[in-house]
């Protein structure tokens, strides 16, 4: 016994004084006596091999708690890392280092700019009203799409803008409820200054500097050089001198060439002032009155080509100067001879109600568009891009054709939508894989429904995610999706094999996971179910002798090898008893970490708990820490001296790099 004894201590002395695995490969430092690396920021593996990733918030996940889902994850959950190399390989349509960014359709067709939300949120002209912020949600970062240069259009700014103008024949005539009077925009400018200059900004365009006492003609000057207006396009009425005053004074501003609802002239006064310190300068703009002349493509008198921007007029429809003459604005809105007729082969192309007299517009059916009701409309939905509604509230309320994820078939009113986004209206993300979703080896679920499978410790956690309608902060509940991986596969595509894991057979003074059953059957009957991990094993009895419960669990593919004994040898071998007593004690030997309770449902059982006495503290851990993980066949490469184990430290046929290998001595001649 002695010898044996001092055997064994001189192989764990051995054991501790080699050196960890591959030295941490000199990215880390070797931790005695357990020989686990303590890798270097950056690296990671047993052996401190292999390199971390980038990290962003997941695009899909699980939740960790009610609707707190997108947490870190290496490649955001949308590539694989290149252990070699520490670069994400992203999935098709993201980018950036961590995978992080959702590249925009078709690169904006080289005539937009592909923004973030948040970035977008902050390009909207203030004349339309409150700029809001988009900061908080989680795509503030992640969800890039197409802010299209002036004449384009569309999610991929891939289709050109026609004209657009005024209904000759609407607004026109004796005005009723039907056919009002229609006016143009007057916004009112009131200025109160002594000195100094200011500018005037319109659909993102600036004035040149404009002086306080400026005259009309002066004024005028100012926005007929704005390329956003043009020249003779605006109408300067001033009552008073000049645009400033001491006692203050305004003037207004009637846009004559631009129709609908306009954003109000964004004023600049930072070098207004006084030559006293006694009064403060101001420039406001404020509607006077709003415009009610509509601004419709082709005027509404004609058909959009949105491959050439290009008008194609209803029969007796010109282009015109805006006020039903002829012109050169290319929109339709001029009618040469009278018109008794909507437009159409026949009236509406028969998909729509005539107006008839004065105004012969179509009001076109369900599923149609056109001034001629000849155009499909596609269903709509919440965009994926577009200006918040409020501060960080955005994707709840707006309508838009195909999401603004997609290209509407005006032909079929079917939506075409973008690489990695589907269904009738684009408003699902495709789930990553090849050839299939989830490579065929996991199931594509929307944020929601990955929320209800979340587990801690292996059962269900309860939480949910988007369960309050119209949350701005999990608007992303049905839309947004990601794999759950099928059993012996990971990775955000489950194009990986999962490694066996295990415990680290060198660390020390650990302990398995030790559970009491107490059950009392006051009549000897009655039944049991057990569930562990959310696997449940068969029905048995009170009186089930403690061999068949071991049976019954090791049954349960989420339990592995366990012990079940009395903590009383002097009680009966059964699983309930008629009185109380300590109970039955359950070993769990093959599956480490601290674990959860077995789950007990019981029918004709005066009582049963389940307790924890002592909690497991092996690790559980892939390759055991001492194998490194090939994903590509999901077998553990054991470092020097470590093998397969029985999950218990002895040989076996785990395949975890679990069992240390013993020192043959060589034979003595």
């Amino acid at each position: 016994i002695y010898f044996l004894l001092l055997l064994f201590g001189f192989y764990i002395q051995y054991i501790s004084s080699q050196p960890c695995p591959n030295d941490c490969s000199s990215h880390g430092r070797c931790l005695k006596p357990s020989r686990v690396c303590d890798c270097h920021e950056g690296y990671t593996g047993g052996d401190c091999s292999e390199l971390l990733c980038p990290i962003g918030p997941a695009w899909s996940d699980m939740a960790t708690g009610v609707d707190q889902a997108h947490n870190p994850a290496e490649c955001s959950n949308m590539g694989i890392c290149d252990r070699l190399t520490g670069i994400c390989s992203c999935g098709l349509g993201f980018s950036g280092k961590a995978c992080e960014r959702k590249d925009c359709p078709n690169s904006c067709s080289n005539v937009g700019n592909c923004q973030s939300m948040r970035y977008y949120a902050q390009t909207k002209d203030p004349g339309l009203g409150t700029v809001y912020k988009y900061t908080e949600p989680w795509d503030a970062d992640m969800i890039y799409g197409c802010n299209c240069d002036e004449g384009f259009y569309g999610a991929a700014c891939n289709l050109r803008e026609c004209p657009t103008g005024d209904d000759p024949l609407t607004g026109v005539g004796t005005a009723t409820a039907t056919n009002p009077t229609q006016l143009n925009t007057i916004q009112r400018v009131s200025c109160k200054a002594g000195k100094g200059t200011f500018t005037l900004s319109f659909r993102g365009k600036t004035t040149k500097r404009i002086p306080y006492n400026a005259k009309p003609a002066d004024l005028q000057a100012a926005l007929d050089g704005l390329p956003t207006i043009g020249a003779g396009n605006t109408k300067i009425a001033m009552a008073g001198s000049q645009a400033c005053l001491d006692s203050s004074t305004s003037w207004t501003v009637e846009f004559l060439q631009a129709f609908g609802t306009l954003p109000l002239l964004v004023p600049d006064s930072k070098l207004l002032g006084f030559n006293d310190a006694l009064n403060q300068p101001s420039l406001a703009v404020a509607l006077q009155t709003p415009g009610t002349k509509e601004d419709l493509p082709c005027s509404n008198r004609g058909m959009c080509d949105a491959a050439t921007g290009i008008c194609t007029c209803s029969t007796n429809f010109d282009t015109s100067n805006g006020y039903n003459q002829p012109g050169d604005r290319g929109d339709c809105g001029y009618a040469t001879q009278n018109i008794a007729e909507c437009p159409g082969a026949v009236a509406c192309s028969a998909h729509g109600q005539c107006s008839s007299n004065p105004t012969y517009v179509c009001s076109c059916s369900a599923g149609w568009t056109g001034a001629d009701c000849s155009f499909r409309s596609c269903p709509t939905d919440v965009s994926w891009f577009t200006l918040p509604a409020d501060n960080d509230i955005a994707h709840i309320t707006e309508q838009v054709e195909c999401g603004d994820m997609g290209n509407c078939d005006r032909i079929t009113g079917f939506c075409n939508c973008f690489t990695g986004f589907t269904g009738t209206t684009c408003n699902r993300m495709v789930c990553p894989g090849s050839p299939t979703e989830c490579s065929s080896h996991g199931r594509c679920l929307d944020m929601m429904t990955l929320a209800a499978l979340a587990t801690d410790n292996g059962d269900l956690a309860g939480y949910t995610y988007g369960a309050i309608p119209n949350n701005p902060l999990t608007w992303d509940a049905e839309m947004v999706r990601g794999c759950l991986c099928d059993e012996g596969f990971q990775g955000y595509d489950c194009s990986l094999f999962t490694c066996p894991s295990g415990d680290d057979p060198l660390s020390r003074f650990q302990a398995d996971e030790q559970q009491v059953i107490k059950c009392t059957s006051s009549t000897s009957s009655g039944s049991l179910v057990f569930t562990f991990r959310e696997q449940t094993g068969i029905t048995i009895g009170a009186l089930t002798s403690l061999a068949d419960v071991k049976a019954m669990l090791e049954a349960i593919p989420t339990v592995g090898k366990v012990i079940v004994e009395l903590l009383d040898e002097t009680q009966p071998d059964t699983l309930c008893t008629t009185t109380d007593t300590e109970g039955v004690l359950v070993t769990f030997l093959t599956t480490h970490g601290d674990l959860p309770l077995l789950r007990v449902t019981s029918v004709g059982i005066d009582s049963v708990v389940v307790e924890e006495v002592q909690p497991g503290t092996k690790e559980n851990i892939v390759c055991s820490g001492r194998g490194k993980c090939d994903t590509s066949t999901g077998v553990c490469q054991c470092y020097s001296g470590f093998s397969s184990s029985d999950g218990m430290g002895g040989a076996g046929t785990l395949a975890d790099c679990g069992y240390v290998e013993p020192i043959i001595p060589l034979s003595v001649a």
